[in-house]
């Protein structure tokens, strides 16, 4: 093997993920952060697709989960738990595209001209979200987060994200779990750069935005996680038109 096949051997391990185009467009990161993926080894491919179950939407998740835990490299000082989770699945593809070496094309029907064509999943085509000018003047790049009035929104992590489930596991054999059904849990927005909660840090956060905050605060609260809503939405852009990943991407066939 010459130096030249060496070094492109070397350079093929690893690909940098710009975290501009990622879902979250890289708002929510320090500065530092920067995130590099490896392709899937056939160990996990096996694993991915003998427990797939495409019945049972939270085994699809953690399957997917698993790969880009398995396949990301950090920055010093961050972990898997630091990556946001509305980031999660559009990593997940960028590993897909490395380990087969090619990209991930959709159907769809394009209304302009009234017949079916194909579009690749990647940052050109995907339709990122676009603050209007009054959002994006609430932006704080100190904090990483959209300020509103002192209620500082930041996506949560994948982190905090397993907290909450761990949380919600637990409290599944109380008597009354179901009053967990009820509850809002808009702080997961308001917690900045955590990437875990502790049992007792979740339930002093549900005491207060269920119960101490007053009804005007909590409407205001729901109002700006729900303008922010589009962040987490997955579609590709063609023209004038939005395709929807979500009903498009055979994730049971996605390493074939």
């Amino acid at each position: 093997m010459n130096l030249i096949s060496i070094i492109k051997g070397i350079l093929n391990v690893q690909k940098k993920i710009d975290i501009k185009q990622l879902p979250s467009q890289g708002l929510f990161y320090e500065d530092d952060f920067e995130i590099h993926i490896k392709k899937a080894k056939i160990e996990d491919i096996i694993q991915y697709e003998h427990k797939y179950n495409k019945d049972n939407l939270g085994s699809i998740i953690i399957r997917l989960k698993q790969i880009v835990e398995r396949n990301v490299i950090l920055s010093e000082n961050y972990t898997y738990n630091d990556i946001k989770s509305i980031d999660i699945v559009f990593i997940f593809l960028e590993i897909v595209k490395f380990t087969n070496g090619k990209p991930i094309v959709l159907d769809f029907f394009n209304d302009s001209i009234g017949k079916n064509e194909f579009i690749s999943f990647e940052s050109d085509n995907f339709n990122y979200f676009e603050p209007e000018d009054d959002l994006v003047s609430k932006y704080d790049s100190e904090t990483k987060s959209f300020n509103f009035n002192g209620y500082k929104y930041s996506v949560p992590s994948i982190g905090l994200e397993n907290s909450l489930t761990q949380f919600l596991i637990h409290k599944s054999d109380d008597a009354n779990s179901e009053v967990y059904n009820s509850y809002s849990y808009d702080f997961l927005y308001f917690l900045g750069n955590k990437s875990s909660l502790t049992f007792n840090e979740i339930e002093n956060l549900l005491q207060i935005f269920n119960f101490d905050l007053s009804d005007a605060d909590k409407k205001y609260i729901r109002k700006i996680v729900k303008r922010l809503s589009e962040l987490g939405r997955y579609s590709l852009r063609k023209d004038s038109q939005i395709i929807d990943v979500t009903a498009k991407i055979d994730l049971e066939k996605i390493w074939k």
